[in-house]
């Protein structure tokens, strides 16, 4: 108890930060307009927003794909946005740890729009919120491409190259 005093009073507090190694990534939260605004926003990248969740099995077998994907093409010009479609009270629990799990650093979002439904409808009146889906976006921030289901490397590069080279 002492010792812990000291620490504190001295400033010393070593014991209680994480290390940036150790931290959670962060995860902020975002509906389907401040989505669309930043994929609009962000022009000259083509964008991979992919929507999943820490309870889909073949979400969690694309995650690595799709970092894959950010890897080889991100110097090219492309971003990818995972965007969280769990309940935003498991987001410390569960969702934060399985992004460092698949050793995921770079900001990523939760859904928290007014409802499920105005999220999916405000992505695209064709999706029927399966899980996962991507949706891809030209350099103009147009959506060209939903792709629904677990997709394999090959097929998302594809079309990300064709986006690339446009």
């Amino acid at each position: 108890m002492i010792l812990l005093l000291l620490l504190l009073f001295t400033g010393s507090t070593s014991l209680f930060t994480q290390s940036k190694k150790d931290a959670l990534p962060p995860v902020d939260t975002i509906n389907h307009v401040q989505l669309l605004d930043i994929v609009r926003r962000d022009t000259g990248k083509v964008h991979l927003v992919n929507v999943w969740a820490t309870w889909c099995v073949p979400c969690k077998k694309e995650i690595p794909v799709l970092l894959k994907l950010c890897k080889q093409y991100s110097d090219k010009g492309l971003a990818v946005l995972f965007v969280s479609a769990d309940e935003l009270e498991i987001t410390n629990t569960k969702v934060r740890p399985l992004l460092k799990q698949f050793g995921i650093d770079f900001p990523t979002y939760i859904m928290h729009d007014s409802t499920d439904d105005a999220f999916i409808t405000g992505m695209s009146p064709n999706w029927s919120g399966a899980l996962p889906t991507s949706f891809l976006y030209d350099r103009k921030g147009k959506l060209v491409e939903m792709m629904v289901g677990e997709r394999k490397y090959e097929q998302f590069e594809k079309v990300v190259r064709n986006l690339i080279v446009q």
